[in-house]
């Protein structure tokens, strides 16, 4: 008897880790969004800086995008102002969600979830995949599509389509990250209590 509370224990607990990780994983896309909002207000209001921002190829990088994406906006004509608050917010979200991945890694020491969900991993495979494929694509400049990226939507359309690529992607990775440590820890039995 005191064998099945003591699983029923340490599944539940398994359980709530789990639950938290993925909250954690819902509450970092959320405050990507709401530092996403920021920052666009803020480069509209201070153009110059995002065009000093989206000139340093370091910082562009961070969304590996913005590099062939920066010289398809200008020969199409998009206004420069809009292509720099463009690229500068995109690398913004990027950098929030690469925060978010690397305390993820760091997390994972400490986690003692071991509980394997074995459809997560191909789901999460399947969006890193997907949202890899769309993201990488470069800005169409085609008339828009609802989920392309075109020089023929403003900035703040392109950005709500730039947001959900990129934290698709990131949330793919998340999910496989979290999974596959989880895995791990069931495989050689470290999540377990000692």
């Amino acid at each position: 008897m005191n064998a099945l509370k003591s699983a029923n224990g340490k599944e539940e607990k398994a359980d709530n880790e789990m639950r938290r990780q993925l909250l954690a994983l819902l509450f970092a896309v959320l405050v990507t969004f709401i530092i996403a909002v920021l920052a666009y207000g803020f480069f509209l209001l201070h153009a110059e800086t995002a065009c000093y921002l989206a000139a340093s190829s370091i910082y562009t990088a961070i969304w590996p995008t913005n590099l062939q994406d920066a010289d398809v906006l200008l020969g199409a004509g998009y206004a420069r102002p809009d292509s720099c608050i463009l690229l500068s917010t995109r690398s913004v979200i990027s950098a929030v969600m690469l925060i978010y991945i690397f305390y993820l890694f760091v997390s994972q020491i400490w986690i003692k979830d071991a509980s394997y969900v074995p459809k997560l991993i191909p789901i999460s495979v399947f969006l890193i995949l997907g949202y890899l494929y769309t993201s990488t694509k470069v800005i169409s400049t085609e008339p828009a599509s609802i989920y392309t990226i075109s020089t023929h939507s403003g900035v703040a359309v392109n950005l709500i389509k730039s947001y959900v690529k990129i934290c698709g992607l990131y949330l793919g990775i998340s999910l496989f990250i979290q999974r596959m440590f989880a895995l791990l820890r069931l495989k050689y039995n470290t999540g377990r209590e000692r």
